[in-house]
């Protein structure tokens, strides 16, 4: 059998780095410190997906796919730039997400 390259079972070792030497030890203190700043730098869209998350998992498990799909199809409309400030939810017709530029437009278009 023909093979366009050649397997080697060596590999090369990188190179030892040194490592710097700290100018002044560091106190468990401020590395706590640090750590518990950067905890609590949560963003926004952390804060809402934990909001969201603690919802879905009250769903039933058929509730939650469908959720899911909605979230998904909102998330590819907003992607392709088509949400606008008249888009809404429509549960009984498809396609699920009503575009429309007025809110003068049918959810059925």
């Amino acid at each position: 059998m023909f093979f366009p390259f050649q397997l080697s079972a060596t590999f090369a070792q990188p190179p030892c780095k040194r490592m710097k030497k700290p100018s002044a030890p560091v106190s468990a203190e401020h590395l706590i410190s640090v750590a518990t700043s950067h905890l609590q730098k949560d963003d926004e869209f952390l804060i809402m997906a934990a909001g969201y998350t603690a919802k879905m998992k009250k769903l039933t498990p058929d509730q939650l796919i469908f959720a899911d799909r909605v979230i998904t199809e909102t998330s590819v409309e907003a992607q392709m730039g088509k949400l606008t400030r008249w888009t809404s939810l429509s549960t009984n017709t498809s396609p699920i997400l009503s575009t429309g530029t007025s809110p003068a437009l049918s959810a059925t278009e």
